[in-house]
């Protein structure tokens, strides 16, 4: 589980936050599915001679990242 859930939270407070999040795990589990289905990863940019291909090989970049950070925090897993 991504920390990101129990930020902020100690002692019962974040063990109820736990059992909480953990009951919602089926949900995480679809909309993880639909994302990796539905939003693939952008490939990189390799017209290097058009202008601007710099631009959009960093939008690619970025839309890669946050699809990872995404697919990160739905995951419930512990992280090794």
């Amino acid at each position: 589980m991504h920390s990101a859930w129990l930020k902020g939270l100690t002692g019962p407070a974040k063990e109820q936050r736990k059992e909480e999040i953990l009951r919602h795990r089926n949900a995480f589990d679809d909309l993880k599915e639909v994302l990796e289905k539905n939003y693939r990863k952008k490939a990189s940019i390799r017209d290097y001679g058009e202008p601007g291909w710099e631009h959009r090989q960093i939008a690619a970049n970025e839309y890669n990242a946050v699809l990872d950070d995404l697919l990160k925090l739905l995951s419930l897993t512990k992280v090794k």
